[in-house]
């Protein structure tokens, strides 16, 4: 009985340590600042100013103040810093209330398999808890891109979001090992955590779906992977355990989230630098909508036309952008959620303001003759021929003249990155609201030197200004 037993355990211990947790955990466990090229140490800290000033922008979310609130209610250790306010909470809160900032203005990167930016949060909220210095910092923020990307990678077949999940399940198992390092978790323990934390953070596409309003959850639904994540990791830091063999293990993430329709030799494949494929946007608006928009505002500004001169304008795009945006909810927004990701919306505004950027969420905006009027001479139509990004407006106006743009790659995406200047730009364009010359400054020279930050509450006490 002994004899059987002790295989029995053999066993199981067999199936643990080939198991994708325990594969991820060593993954994390083996990288560190050392290690990285200097190309990947960059792009990680481009990441890190793009995301410092999406959050910076989103102060003026309606939400905000709800989050903030609920944050002093329930209270909690000082151990992290919200941005905005400088208010310290512990590593939890922060994490949902910093998470929300990052994600609100849809401005945040793409890349890590979605928007990883929304890990931000977490890795910095965790880093100012341990004391963490930038080296590892570094280290943690590229580990969640490599493992998010190679998560998404994986999904074979329909997307998930298709399947009604969303893409920030990946958090799940990507998460963990990033903090984990950070805490200085074991192999044992950052698996332990994957079990945990991917066994109950599993968004649902409702979120983010073609035919529902979005809504104040949708800035959360990483957040609140995140949360579970630092959760997860406290506890398996004290030995608390988890399904290790929660990818691949009977009713796992494969055969539930994917129906079994996994790669797992993608998801697995650890070589090469998945963060270097990261890109930003130059306007708040998700990034299947920014071929439209930057198509129509260059004919706008080209021929110097007015709202009053538009008879009519046609929008092509690709076909999940199509269907994102014709409902009633989307064509007509009434929260900024909703008014980032339509099409609709996004040209009508961009026809009578030249720009799209932070302050087309402005709620009095959703109800501005000029705008409605606009939106109701717009058609969307999908066309399955056009790839990616690409786009094409086409505006009639009351005089005959017909106008057409067609976008290919927008800027900032595919092969067309943003500079440094021009993410610099960007921050500056989000936070000299906030903040004056020489704190963004200060910002700057943190971000580009923050390997030799001693401690990461340098860099976070430099993200708290005057409420205005």
């Amino acid at each position: 009985m002994t004899l059987q037993r002790n295989l029995a355990w053999q066993n199981i211990e067999a199936d643990y340590q080939a198991s994708v947790s325990r594969k991820f955990a060593r993954y994390a466990i083996s990288l560190n600042y050392e290690t990285l090229p200097q190309e990947v140490v960059h792009q990680a800290k481009r990441i890190l100013l793009d995301t410092l000033g999406c959050a910076i922008g989103a102060h003026v979310a309606p939400a905000r103040s709800i989050c903030e609130d609920t944050v002093l209610e329930l209270g909690g250790k000082e151990e992290a810093t919200l941005f905005g306010s400088g208010i310290r909470t512990n590593a939890l809160n922060a994490t949902l209330y910093n998470g929300f900032l990052v994600r609100f203005l849809d401005y945040n990167d793409l890349g890590g398999g979605g928007h990883n930016s929304d890990a931000l949060p977490s890795i910095l909220a965790v880093a100012e808890r341990e004391k963490s210095n930038g080296k590892d910092f570094l280290t943690s923020l590229v580990t969640s891109y490599e493992l998010g990307q190679r998560f998404t990678d994986s999904a074979k077949g329909s997307s998930l979001q298709e399947r009604g999940w969303c893409f920030d399940i990946r958090g799940g198992v990507s998460i963990p090992p990033s903090l984990g390092i950070l805490m200085g978790l074991t192999e044992e323990q950052i698996a332990n955590a994957i079990g945990i934390c991917a066994s109950q953070s599993n968004p649902l596409n409702v979120l983010d779906a073609h035919r529902e309003e979005c809504v104040n959850a949708k800035n959360l639904r990483f957040g609140i992977v995140s949360y579970n994540a630092v959760l997860s990791c406290i506890l398996a830091r004290k030995g608390f355990t988890g399904p290790i063999r929660v990818v691949e293990g009977d009713s796992g993430l494969c055969q539930a989230v994917l129906q079994g329709e996994m790669d797992y030799e993608r998801l697995l494949d650890f070589s090469g630098w998945r963060i270097l494929d990261t890109r930003f946007k130059v306007l708040c608006t998700n990034g299947t909508n920014s071929g439209t928009v930057l198509a129509t505002l260059s004919i706008v500004k080209e021929h110097d036309l007015k709202p009053e001169d538009i008879s009519s304008v046609k929008i092509t795009a690709i076909p999940r952008q199509a269907q994102h945006t014709v409902t009633p909810a989307k064509k007509y927004p009434r929260n900024a959620e909703s008014a980032d990701h339509s099409t609709f919306y996004a040209n009508a505004f961009a026809i009578k303001e030249r720009h799209f950027g932070p302050e087309s969420i402005q709620p009095e905006n959703f109800t501005d003759p000029v705008i409605l009027d606009l939106i109701e001479k717009i058609t969307v139509e999908g066309d399955p021929n056009l790839s990616k990004y690409q786009a094409i407006s086409e505006i009639t106006t009351k005089d005959g003249m017909k106008y057409t743009k067609r976008i290919y790659t927008p800027h900032g995406l595919g092969d067309d990155p943003l500079t440094d200047k021009e993410l610099e730009e960007k921050f500056k364009d989000m936070a000299q609201k906030y903040m004056d010359e020489d704190q963004i400054n200060k910002i700057f020279n943190t971000v580009w030197n923050i390997e030799k930050l001693d401690d990461l509450g340098e860099l976070t006490k430099l993200m708290a200004f005057p409420a205005k």
